[in-house]
C-alpha cells in the first residue's frame, strides 16, 4: 500500500482569488459611480473621492497580485520528499537513497545526504503539531525501512 502526504502551507490573508475579486469590485464601483455622477445623483467632489478609494483599492489588488508567488507545500512519498524552498524559490527533490540520515527539531527538519551536503526543511509554516509529528514518523518510519533492506542485503550477502 503506498502512502504519501501532501501539505499545503498557510497562505498570506489575501489569496489570488480574493485579489482578483477586490479589483473587479473596484472596477464595478468606480463604473457605477461614473454613472451616478453622469446622472447627478453624487456631486463631483463625492465622484473624486470614491474614484480616489477604488484607485487606491486596485492599486493594492495589482500590487499583491504581482507580489504572490506559488504556495509552499511538502509532499512525501515512498520514495522521494518534495519541498519548496522560500530562499531561493525553488522546489527540492530528495531521493530516499540519497539520504544518509535525518536530525528532527521543533521547528525544522535537517537532511543529510550520502555527499555530506546539508538540507533544511524548515516546519515554521504548519501550526498543527499533529501533522508536524505526522511528518517526522513517516520519515523515521520510512528511513528505518530503507536501513532495514540495507542490513538484510548485508546479512544475505
Amino acid at each position: 500500500m503506498k502512502q504519501s502526504i501532501y501539505i499545503p502551507f498557510e497562505q498570506f490573508l489575501f489569496s489570488k482569488k480574493v485579489m482578483l475579486a477586490l479589483l473587479i469590485s473596484a472596477f464595478i464601483l468606480s463604473l457605477f459611480i461614473y454613472f451616478l455622477f453622469l446622472q447627478s445623483v453624487i456631486t463631483e467632489l463625492m465622484a473624486y473621492y470614491f474614484y480616489a478609494g477604488s484607485s487606491l483599492l486596485s492599486m493594492f489588488a495589482l500590487y499583491h497580485l504581482y507580489q504572490s508567488k506559488e504556495p509552499d507545500y511538502i509532499y512525501l512519498t515512498e520514495e522521494e520528499i518534495w519541498f519548496k524552498e522560500k530562499v531561493q524559490n525553488e522546489t527540492i527533490c530528495l531521493k530516499y537513497d540519497h539520504l544518509a540520515y535525518f536530525e528532527t527539531r521543533f521547528s525544522e527538519i535537517i537532511f543529510c545526504t550520502k555527499e555530506e551536503e546539508k538540507v533544511i526543511l524548515p516546519l515554521n509554516s504548519i501550526k498543527d503539531e499533529k501533522k508536524r509529528w505526522e511528518i517526522k514518523e513517516f520519515l523515521r518510519n520510512h528511513i528505518r525501512q530503507i536501513r532495514d533492506q540495507k542490513m538484510t542485503l548485508l546479512a544475505s550477502a
